[in-house]
């Protein structure tokens, strides 16, 4: 049985949920700080995506907001397609 990479799982606005690689975010992460100074939520949802799990030890479940959601999936859109 092959080995599973491990994921990091972020819950969206929408609550839809998304598994990334940790390959996945680190490209996703650089193109947030590049989106950041044109889309409001770009930078906020960098920092969730880079710390995912320590932030929701803090602030218990916390979804994305719509702005950050919406930064994310531009992200994603722009790296991978």
């Amino acid at each position: 049985m092959a080995a599973r990479e491990p994921t990091t799982t972020l819950r969206l606005h929408d609550g839809e949920q998304i598994a990334l690689t940790p390959a996945q975010v680190e490209r996703a992460f650089d193109e947030l700080w590049l989106l950041g100074w044109r889309m409001k939520g770009a930078v906020t949802a960098a920092a969730k995506l880079k710390r995912v799990d320590e932030w929701n030890q803090i602030h218990g479940d916390d979804p994305l907001s719509a702005e950050e959601t919406a930064a994310l999936r531009e992200a994603l859109r722009r790296v991978f397609g």
